[in-house]
C-alpha cells in the first residue's frame, strides 16, 4: 500500500487531560500494533521489542514522518482526583489481630489531587503524517480515549477521521520553521529561535538511552 500525505483528526466527546503536552501519533500507533499483535509491555529498556507502524520514516530512518498533536484550547477546567480509603468496608472485613490501618500513607492512603483539563476548540485533536491510510484507520479504530485519566471518561473519542490532505513546505514535521515533533537541531528548514530540549527522538519516548538535544514544539 502506498504512503500518502494524511490529516488525522480525533473528534472528542468532552474535555481531555494532557499534563505531558502534545500526543505523539507514532507512539499511539505503535501501542495499538503491540496490542493487536500481543506484544507485552516493555518494563525495562532491555525488553523493548522493535515495532513498525504504517508511517514512512525520514531518509535517515531515525524517526517517522508524523507530527505531534495540534489543538486549540477553548477553556481550562480545574478538577480533583479523589481517593478515599473504604474505612467501613475495612472494619467489616477486619479479623483477628487487625486493630488499625494507616490511611495517611502507603497503599491505603487517601488523596485529593488537583488536575487541569482542557476543553478544545471544536473538540478536535489533529495530526499530520505520511502513511498508509487504511492500516492507520484500522489501528486508530482501536483507540477509544486519549490523554491521561481515561478511566474517568476524559478524552473520549467519538470518531476518527483519516483523510488525504494538501502539503506545505516541511510537511508533516515542520510548519513555518517551527517543529511539529522533536527534530534534530540540524533538520532542514528549522527556524533559528526554536526551543531545544534533551529528549528521545522517537518512540518509546520513555527510553532514556537515546536522549539527545532536539528541537521541540513551542
Amino acid at each position: 500500500m502506498t504512503a500518502q500525505p494524511l490529516a488525522v483528526t480525533a473528534h472528542l466527546a468532552g474535555p481531555i487531560a494532557l499534563p505531558g503536552g502534545p500526543l505523539a501519533l507514532d507512539s499511539l500507533l505503535a501501542a495499538q500494533v503491540a496490542i493487536r499483535d500481543g506484544i507485552p509491555p516493555a518494563l525495562t529498556p532491555e525488553a523493548i521489542v522493535p515495532i513498525e507502524i504504517p508511517i514512512e520514516r525520514e531518509p535517515g530512518a531515525r524517526f517517522h514522518l508524523a507530527s505531534f498533536s495540534v489543538s486549540e484550547v477553548e477553556r481550562y477546567e480545574g478538577r480533583h482526583l479523589n481517593r478515599r480509603f473504604p474505612v467501613e468496608e475495612a472494619q467489616a472485613l477486619g479479623r483477628g489481630r487487625v486493630r488499625n490501618y494507616r490511611v495517611s500513607a502507603g497503599a491505603g492512603k487517601s488523596y485529593r489531587i488537583p488536575m487541569e483539563t482542557q476543553h478544545l476548540e471544536s473538540d478536535m485533536v489533529r495530526w499530520w503524517c505520511i502513511g498508509e491510510i487504511q492500516p492507520i484507520r484500522e489501528l486508530l479504530a482501536m483507540v477509544g480515549h486519549l490523554g491521561k485519566k481515561r478511566s474517568t471518561g476524559l478524552g473520549r473519542v467519538e470518531r476518527w477521521v483519516v483523510e488525504p490532505c494538501e502539503t506545505w513546505e516541511g510537511f508533516p514535521v515542520l510548519l513555518d520553521g517551527r517543529p511539529l515533533r522533536p527534530l534534530p537541531p540540524d533538520w532542514p528548514g528549522l527556524g533559528l529561535d526554536v526551543m531545544t530540549e534533551v529528549r528521545t527522538l522517537t518512540y518509546p519516548y520513555w527510553d532514556g538511552r537515546g536522549r539527545q538535544l532536539v528541537a521541540v514544539p513551542g
